[in-house]
């Protein structure tokens, strides 16, 4: 599955800094490489370091210990018939004679060392990617970052390997596979870039005429289409400060909030970061999936053609969230199949912008033609709507905050009202109900309990009254609450006699909070609207 790219001058980046780093690439040799066991090397091209280089690292050295034949291939391995080291003459007979050979096995024999030609991973591409790095600070110097970070080409595979199926076949194919990981300043993985090449093919006399000349200049092709990739992913790996939004036009400074409907659908997660500078550095996190999101309006985003049509959908449980986040701060959000459906998106379906304030969006992951999707798009007060730039998510941030994990909407207060007495009931819980007495000397613990529950994003107030005109000090405080903020509580009123009339008891038969938290539970959410 493909992912669609995010709008971004990406493209634009990526013309202006492989210009100059084609002639580099041309320029460049491969030398040979003494010490193909060393650990890192750190790549340079010049005398005198630019002051990005404190900064940002570049190494280079062989990848990770695997259990296999050889070891990586930090310089030109050459394998050919002869090459019987590790199997025995019958296992030699089965790699090179018969119909189908074990190519996987043949591609990991140890082989020739060519000590001169080392992989591009080791030499070249470090050294490219100085000038390409170079380039982009210059270019964008405020996204130097505070922090140190590495990046890091890891060679793997850089293999001449016979492919015929006897001695006498004269092609020979190079293999290529290398990675660059971008670490932070503690060592932990941050990004990682996958290069892979295996479709040169040639003679291993044409390889290696003119002191490797064929070698060389596939080497260069190789590093441009690797280098290209991490032309792509630099903004995200060092990142431009988002433009702060203005908000001197708002009293003291306070932005109102931004709203946000994301649409769920079954073995798919999408998480929402809200005042997020990085994954790393947010405010909350909600992960909405399609078993703890309901069917909801509750904070009035206009009803988009996307919505619509989805209520329309045979064979389809609409599903979605509306969220309140703050304006004027960016938001992350990132789409991916839960691992149980056994499906994957190629590539992240991640974005960053900064939500406005009092503006309206919605996101939504699509998968159609076996291609992953993830909508963002700002809604207009007639449900109307237009894409919403996003860039690419920053992979690491100086952010240090520490996260507070918020869940879906899905918590509810069941406040059932008698005579005199007001019980409050957790419906998640099984603990025992809190009791109140309905006068004026409970109205700090009421007041505490709403702030608590306010303070929750997604929780619900299930209020059981008597009658509909019934009226009490804590009663009308939770009714005046509730108006004052109907979006961040929404709520619903039911009357005893409707809950003894579902439960087939008489109207005027007592109400236990048991019975009131049963009746909460079986409305839906979205019967929870805004007073």
């Amino acid at each position: 599955m493909a992912q669609r790219r995010f709008p971004t001058r990406t493209s634009l980046l990526t013309a202006a800094l492989l210009a100059p780093l084609a002639a580099t690439s041309a320029a460049q040799s491969a030398p040979p490489h003494t010490t193909p066991v060393a650990a890192t090397a750190t790549a340079t091209t010049t005398d005198h370091p630019a002051p990005w280089t404190d900064r940002v690292q570049i190494q280079s050295g062989p990848a990770g210990a695997l259990k296999r034949m050889h070891a990586p291939d930090v310089a030109l391995r050459i394998v050919t018939p002869d090459d019987s080291e590790a199997l025995t003459p019958k296992g030699l007979a089965l790699l090179f004679s018969g119909n189908e050979p074990d190519y996987f096995q043949r591609n990991n024999l140890p082989g020739s060392i060519i000590e001169g030609q080392a992989s591009p991973a080791i030499t070249l591409m470090p050294n490219v990617a100085k000038a390409l790095v170079g380039g982009y600070f210059r270019y964008a110097p405020d996204a130097l970052p505070a922090q140190t970070s590495t990046l890091r080409f890891s060679a793997d595979t850089w293999a001449l390997v016979h492919q015929g199926n006897t001695r006498k076949d004269p092609l020979y194919r190079l293999n290529h596979s290398s990675t660059i990981e971008q670490r932070r300043a503690d060592g932990t993985l941050a990004e990682i870039i996958s290069c892979n090449d295996s479709d040169n093919r040639a003679t291993l006399e044409a390889w290696q005429a003119d002191d490797y000349a064929r070698l060389k200049g596939a080497a260069q092709m190789i590093t441009m289409k690797c280098i290209e990739k991490l032309v792509k992913r630099i903004p995200a790996m060092y990142p431009r400060p988002l433009a702060a939004e203005d908000v001197s036009a708002y009293a003291d400074g306070a932005a109102p909030p931004a709203r946000v409907r994301v649409y769920a659908a079954l073995g798919r997660t999408t998480t929402l970061y809200t005042d997020a500078a990085c994954r790393e550095d947010y405010r909350d996190r909600i992960d909405v999936k399609y078993n703890n999101a309901g069917d909801k309006g509750v904070l009035g985003i206009p009803v988009t053609e996307t919505l619509r049509s989805k209520e329309n959908e045979r064979f389809s449980t609409l599903s979605y969230q509306e969220y309140e986040v703050p304006g004027g701060k960016p938001l992350i959000f990132e789409a991916r199949f839960d691992a149980s459906s056994r499906v994957y998106c190629d590539g992240k379906l991640s974005g960053q912008f900064v939500a406005g304030p009092g503006q309206d969006y919605e996101v939504e992951f699509e998968v159609a033609d076996k291609i992953c999707r993830l909508h963002i798009r700002q809604v207009h007060a007639d449900g109307s709507m237009t894409p919403q730039q996003a860039r690419a998510t920053p992979t690491i941030c100086e952010g240090t905050r520490a996260p507070v994990r918020i869940e879906p909407r899905q918590d509810m207060q069941v406040l059932l009202f008698s005579p005199g007495e007001l019980q409050i009931q957790d419906a998640n819980q099984s603990s025992a109900p809190k009791q109140l007495s309905d006068d004026t000397g409970s109205s700090e613990a009421l007041q505490q309990m709403l702030q608590q529950a306010s303070s929750k994003p997604g929780t619900r107030l299930c209020v059981v009254v008597p009658a509909t005109d019934y009226s009490s000090v804590l009663h009308d405080a939770v009714r005046e609450r509730v108006l004052d903020a109907p979006q961040v509580l929404p709520s619903l009123w039911e009357e005893t006699s409707t809950v003894n009339q579902r439960r087939n008891a008489a109207a005027d038969a007592p109400v236990d909070i048991a019975a009131a938290v049963t009746r909460c539970k079986a409305f839906p959410i979205k019967e929870f609207a805004a007073q």
